[in-house]
């Protein structure tokens, strides 16, 4: 099983296009969260289009021409919204998998900077997500614009404390896991956004978080690279690569 989350840049363009394309057939995803896309059939020059067998969610983010949206390969979907963050939160309840033991409930989030900043914020889709913890399995991924992963003292970034509460929450309250740091003990946060005003700063907003129970399948986590993903966004993918599906 393999999840990607990834932020298309403002939806690409005539000279930025393909995302959906580029992703299905470099990274051969059971399931993409993406941000900042519109669906691949309103996508400039994008040939890819998912099939009838497959999940796919969308919403606009308020009066923008792109939002957030999910794409699940060979699995069902029941939609939930998550009141107030429509366009910034989507996902629901997959059906028809093997991927948990349990019910799943899966979202893509793009952190918005609300009226009170971007932790307040994420603090307030944690609140609305929390009521369905106990009902199914959880999977959050997507572009938090926080810091999604504990750093070291050494690191160039300073972690502040407010991003470690959401840090904190995700482990305690929702006993959530990041993948990349998971899979990569002791290493310094890799760069996941080329920000235009600090291009070399290793901001590392961009994650998947999955169940504590989910760790024995856990293989890989990466951040893709490479100068075809960084003409296309300033995000670069994230892959998180899990052992063969639970039997249920």
């Amino acid at each position: 099983m393999r999840i990607v989350t990834y932020n298309f840049l403002r939806a690409g363009s005539l000279k930025r296009c393909g995302h959906w394309s580029r992703v299905i057939r470099n990274l051969k995803p059971d399931l993409v969260l993406a941000q900042e896309c519109r669906p691949p059939q309103s996508s400039p020059r994008e040939r890819f289009r998912h099939d009838d067998h497959d999940a796919f969610a969308w919403q606009p983010a308020g009066s923008r021409d792109w939002g957030s949206g999910l794409l699940g390969r060979s699995v069902s979907l029941i939609p939930i919204a998550i009141p107030d963050f429509d366009g910034w939160v989507v996902g629901g309840e997959i059906r028809n998998t093997s991927w948990s033991a349990r019910h799943l409930i899966v979202f893509s989030i793009h952190g918005p900077v609300g009226e009170r900043g971007y932790i307040r914020t994420m603090h307030g889709i944690l609140d609305r997500i929390a009521p369905l913890r106990d009902r199914a399995e959880l999977v959050l991924g997507g572009d938090f614009n926080v810091a999604v992963g504990y750093r070291q003292a050494c690191e160039q970034i300073r972690i502040l404390r407010s991003e470690r509460d959401v840090l904190d929450r995700l482990t305690k309250e929702f006993n959530l896991v990041s993948c990349w740091q998971a899979a990569n003990p002791g290493r310094r946060l890799a760069q996941t956004l080329r920000w235009m005003g600090n291009p070399s700063a290793p901001y590392h907003c961009d994650g998947i978080f999955v169940p504590r129970s989910w760790l024995p399948r856990l293989k890989s986590c990466r951040v893709v690279r490479g100068s075809r993903w960084s003409k296309l966004s300033d995000h670069n993918p994230v892959l998180a690569d899990f052992e063969a599906a639970i039997e249920n």
